[in-house]
């Protein structure tokens, strides 16, 4: 703080209290003059050192503010980065689902197409059972033409479908036939015993 304290005082006044105002010594004033010149010197010297500490303050300045709003883009493109992956993330879960569940469906209807397809070659012969039963039923009454026509054959001598009647002879009453007799060399073996 003395130093800056000097700065303020004028040189011409700090000598001539050293000299005073008598005679001087002409090496007391050439040191004064010496310490004047060394003092300008250091003062011109201590200006331009300020001059380079202002120059570097403000480019630390400018650098900072650009390093600051380099920091910030970066922080924008980050958080814009990281709302592109969240959108892509919920895509991604969302097609995840669709997945899942279209496969689930694919699961049941399989099964079903299975299941049906069983119940339909189960179902198939009685369908066409049903079906002959109805296509061979008239509903003009084609059942009682066929009774007729079944009842004419059996009463007439020349039936037209049935072959014809050959007469049959009468059973005549037979006595009933008898075995012949066992022979005896048949009946005296021994059955089996030693």
């Amino acid at each position: 703080m003395k130093m800056k304290s000097l700065n303020h005082v004028p040189w011409p006044v700090l000598i001539s209290l050293l000299i005073g105002c008598g005679e001087t010594d002409p090496r007391v004033a050439q040191v004064a003059l010496e310490s004047t010149r060394r003092q300008a010197e250091q003062n011109r010297q201590m200006g331009e050192l300020q001059q380079h500490v202002a120059e570097g303050t403000k480019q630390l300045v400018d650098a900072d503010a650009q390093a600051r709003q380099q920091l910030a883009e970066l922080q924008r493109e980050l958080r814009s980065d990281q709302a592109e992956i969240g959108r892509q993330r919920d895509a991604l879960e969302s097609e995840r689902r669709t997945i899942a569940t279209e496969r689930r469906w694919d699961s049941i209807l399989g099964t079903s197409i299975y299941a049906g397809a069983g119940i339909l070659a189960c179902l198939l012969p009685l369908l066409l059972c049903g079906w002959l039963l109805h296509a061979t039923r008239d509903k003009q009454g084609t059942d009682e033409a066929l009774a007729e026509l079944l009842v004419e054959e059996f009463v007439t001598d020349r039936p037209l479908l049935l072959p014809p009647r050959q007469p049959t002879p009468l059973l005549k009453h037979q006595a009933p036939v008898q075995s012949p007799p066992a022979p005896e060399s048949d009946r005296s073996a021994p059955s089996g015993s030693c």
